[in-house]
């Protein structure tokens, strides 16, 4: 068969194809869903099945593979999770009730973005569709959870908006991105550069919005192909879908309101634009209005604790490196939530720690609260175990795809709030008391769902013996007539045999007349003047009765009616339930912060964590700080410390020691100790003063981009480069053995430039804690009034080194990188090599840095006196830097040489010049 000349359902499967491009089309036929041409081949791929062919003897076959329908599901979870769009087209018509083809239409087009379905959501994980565009020197962002209805919008301005932007957008890990086709560029490009300062070409006519605007298809996107990037699916949109006045309409029209004003969007057009291009396109592939999003919450990018994915990854706050399967995170290590709300918001409150000082001891107190009494946080969590994930029961509900078994399990969810309510009631905390007002109890909907759901319904509705007995009565007499058909048979055909007087009389059936009433040739005259005859046989007659039509009609269609009536009872029941989204969202909502806070209170009590002290002065001071995953994984006792930073006397802190000694831990502990508090979680130290922080910085250790040409030293720079902009007086910033990825007076320039900018700069003096193995920077405590030197400590016993991992004021003598190289097993006579080596190198002591510093030193001076000055002393320092960046072992050598040229040879006698010559000889590298 020629592709040129399609049957009506190749047509028809083309025409709806079309109309979704940029999607895989699950065609439904029969109990199977197909794909044909390109679909089949990618759909065979990714899903390792089986790829056959449609008229495949004909000279133009038509690939084509398909997956069941019951089982579906998890085929189009796989598709997704690797960045697919699903699009599924189901029959719309019964197909008995025409002869002709079957129409079909696309119900559900299942994004990255836009999962409802189990198989596709992680219980403890959110699933954000984001939608980012800019315009001039302004740039917006919005999220949605479609599966719960959470939906957010910023939007920032000036030089760094973008940078603001993107920061924000990290911290939610987004599975898909929306964005204008005009922005694909930059988008493409990693958000390394800003856009344009010209507005996007949003509009067909000055002042006048795209015609089509109302009526368009955001779910095909802009024609052009999907990307996946670190886990997120790259979706351009058409700009002329991102039009301000038809997103701004469509929010209004969403949430019922004549103003975008109270939702604080005055004025904030690319917040706008960006909720609704994410709003549009959740309705387009769920092909429904999303009632349960009912409300957008608007934040500033300084709203919260900015932790981009570097400084998270750094961390190891929600995911562990190179951890080979076994949990070791942060959120591993405090996570004792028992729903999955909670854990979501768990994350939420680790990943975007607050900076309001009210909401941070309010979470502090109600944790304390919990903590104090273990009977209250226990019957607390014990409830709550019983509660299911309210908020994604309450999307499911909205987008028509819950089951009997969703509102069986709504019920008896919230059927805890009533006891729950009662084990808070007397609550001290305010956090608590507002959370146990918040929940509400919900009588009318348990009652509903009570009365019409059976308590344990089947998976699927068409599984029939969901809607309970006696919420229906026609649904009851169907079942009645279904259920006794046998008995109501026998009934009829006895009452007949007495009416009639024909005791041979039978009611019988057959797949021709239906039901039908027998008796004999010999009883034919015998029979009631209402019976009807229906057929007449050689030797009996066969009648009805309007009695026995009406029956007939019951019984034949009780089954089909059975399953229509069970569907538009539950639809019903689903609708009225639906109707009261906003209550059952703000009680789930109560219940994800009972249950965050109780898990910060039960980790606390199993880790010994302490209530921090929260000010609004710029010191931190711990004491007795520990590691909290470190302490929990590791089988040696961990080592705690004391730490104090300011943005004075102590901003910036120069922490030197041996290998393995501890000093990447402790930086990172302070910064964890910082982010627990300020989530509302009590810290793993002795006591803790602490102020709010306004963004971690962290440059620790080695990776590469090479898909960007990035190399890792080219890396490192890119992010010290991204900490020198952005950081500001009341950031943190961990900064951990800088300049190592070069040659190695460079790195020392780099890093010593890198200690003074964060300690001099007005605008970006952070607290900075700076890890080192140059020992040269111990000179900038000398120099700086904010620079402090620390050490992690180490001994050698036996000839053995012994790490004791404690911080103390002072300067290391050794980093003991010989000896950590010992233990990694590096062959002995190697070993003996470096030892040997290090020591003829430390014997010359090459301190060509510090001539430099001193000629700059001198080039700052001499700048008093004119640029002129500055320049001849720079470029002195430039020379003698230059002339040390050839080999060390030149370098020691040429020392050997200048004593040989200063020696007066005419003068030595033979013993001496001999003895001159070995001395000399014996010191060559």
């Amino acid at each position: 068969m020629s592709t040129s000349n399609p049957t009506p359902m190749v047509k028809q499967y083309r025409e709806l194809k079309q109309q979704h491009p940029g999607t895989l089309l699950f065609f439904r036929l029969g109990d199977f869903y197909e794909l044909f041409f390109d679909d089949a081949i990618i759909g065979a791929r990714e899903l390792q099945i089986t790829l056959t062919a449609r008229h495949k003897d004909s000279g133009d076959p038509i690939p084509m593979c398909g997956v069941p329908h019951h089982s579906a599901a998890n085929y189009i979870a796989k598709l997704v999770r690797k960045g697919h769009r699903v699009a599924i087209c189901e029959q719309t018509e019964d197909a008995s009730k025409t002869k002709k083809l079957v129409r079909r239409e696309v119900v559900r087009i299942v994004t990255p973005g836009t999962p409802i379905d189990p198989q596709l959501l992680e219980p403890r994980e959110s699933a954000y569709l984001a939608a980012i565009c800019a315009s001039g020197d302004s740039a917006g962002l919005a999220l949605l959870d479609i599966s719960t209805g959470e939906f957010r919008a910023t939007q920032a301005s000036g030089q760094d908006a973008w940078i603001k932007i993107v920061a924000d957008l990290e911290s939610y890990a987004p599975r898909e991105l929306l964005f204008p086709a005009s922005l694909g560029p930059l988008v493409k490009n990693g958000f390394t550069s800003s856009p344009k300062t010209a507005p996007l070409p949003l509009t067909s006519v000055e002042g006048e919005s795209n015609t089509d605007a109302t009526t368009a298809d955001p779910a095909r996107g802009s024609g052009g192909g999907n990307e996946v990037v670190d886990g997120t699916t790259h979706t351009p949109l058409d700009d002329w879908l991102w039009q301000t006045d038809d997103c701004g309409a469509l929010l209004l029209k969403q949430f019922g309101a004549q103003s975008l004003d109270g939702y604080e969007l005055k004025g904030k057009a690319e917040a706008i634009r960006a909720a609704g291009a994410a709003l549009r396109y959740a309705q387009e592939t769920q092909r429904a209005n999303a009632a349960h999003i009912a409300d957008i919450v608007y934040f500033e990018p300084q709203d919260h604790l900015v932790l981009d994915k570097v400084t998270v990854r750094n961390l190891e706050l929600t995911e562990a490196l190179g951890a080979g399967g076994v949990a070791r995170s942060l959120l591993d290590v405090i996570d004792e939530t028992v729903t999955g709300m909670g854990a979501r918001l768990l994350r939420s409150w680790l990943l975007r720690p607050s900076v309001r000082r009210g909401e941070v001891e309010a979470r502090h107190a109600g944790v304390a609260e919990l903590l104090s009494s273990q009977v209250k946080r226990d019957r607390l969590r014990t409830l709550l175990k019983e509660v299911a994930d309210v908020e994604r029961l309450a999307g499911r509900l909205n987008l028509g795809s819950a089951t009997p078994r969703d509102l069986n399990a709504l019920e008896s969810s919230l059927d805890q709030v009533p006891p729950i309510r009662q084990t808070l009631a007397g609550a001290e905390s305010s956090l608590l008391q507002v959370l146990a007002e918040s929940a509400d109890e919900l009588e009318d909907v348990r009652a509903l769902i009570a009365t019409a759901i059976q308590d344990d319904p089947p998976p699927r509705l068409s599984d029939g013996g969901v809607i309970r007995a006696g919420y229906s009565a026609e649904l009851d007499e169907l079942r009645g007539i279904s259920s006794n058909a046998k008995q109501t048979i026998a009934a009829l055909e006895a009452n007949e045999r007495t009416r009639s007087g024909i005791s041979t009389l039978r009611i019988r059936y057959n797949g021709v007349f239906g039901y039908f009433i027998e008796v004999s040739k010999a009883n034919a005259i015998r029979v009631p003047a209402e019976y009807e005859r229906r057929q007449t046989l050689a030797n009996a007659e066969r009648f009805t009765t309007p009695e026995l039509k009406d029956w007939e009609v019951k019984v034949l269609g009780a089954e089909d009616r059975i399953t229509k009536l069970e569907a538009e009872l539950f639809a019903n029941v689903s609708r009225q339930v639906g109707s009261e989204t906003q209550r059952i969202q703000g009680t789930a909502r109560a219940m994800a912060s009972m249950d965050a806070i109780a898990s910060l209170a039960e980790t606390a009590a199993r880790r010994r964590y302490v209530r921090p002290t929260m000010h609004d002065g710029d010191a931190i001071e711990i004491v007795q700080s520990r590691h909290p995953v470190i302490e929990v994984f590791n089988n040696e006792p961990f080592v705690p410390n004391n730490l104090y930073l300011n943005n004075s006397t102590d901003r910036l802190l120069i922490i030197t020691g041996p290998n393995m000694g501890g000093k990447s831990t402790v930086l990172r502990q302070a910064a964890i100790i910082c982010i627990l508090a300020q989530m509302g979680s009590f810290v793993p130290a002795q006591q803790a003063t602490l102020p709010l922080i306004d963004r971690v910085w962290t440059r620790v250790g080695a990776s590469d981009d090479l898909a960007r040409g990035r190399s890792t030293f080219m890396v490192e720079m890119v992010e010290t480069a991204a900490i020198l902009h952005g950081a500001t007086a009341r950031s943190l910033v961990l900064l951990d053995e800088i300049g190592r990825g070069t040659a190695t007076f460079d790195g020392l320039s780099i890093a010593w430039a890198v200690a003074e900018y964060l300690h001099d700069s007005p605008e970006h003096c952070a607290k900075t804690l700076f890890a080192t193995h140059y020992h040269e920077l111990t000179e900038l405590a000398e120099r700086l009034a904010g620079a402090q030197n620390y050490q992690i400590t180490a001994t050698e016993r036996d000839g053995e080194v012994v790490f004791l991992h404690r911080l103390e004021r002072g300067r290391a003598s050794k980093s003991y990188g010989i000896e950590v190289a010992r233990l990694a097993g590096m062959p002995p006579p190697a070993v003996a090599r470096a030892r040997d080596v290090l020591q003829r190198l430390e014997r010359y002591e090459l301190d060509v840095f510090a001539e430099e510093s001193d000629a700059l030193a001198a080039a700052a001076i001499a700048s008093q006196a004119g640029e002129d000055a500055l320049e001849k002393a720079a470029t002195r320092a430039g020379r003698r830097r230059a002339a040390a960046q050839g080999s060390l072992f030149d370098l020691a050598n040429q020392r050997l040489l200048d004593e040989l040229r200063a020696a007066e040879v005419d003068k030595l006698s033979p013993d001496e010049a001999k003895a001159l010559l070995a001395e000399l000889r014996k010191r060559i590298v």
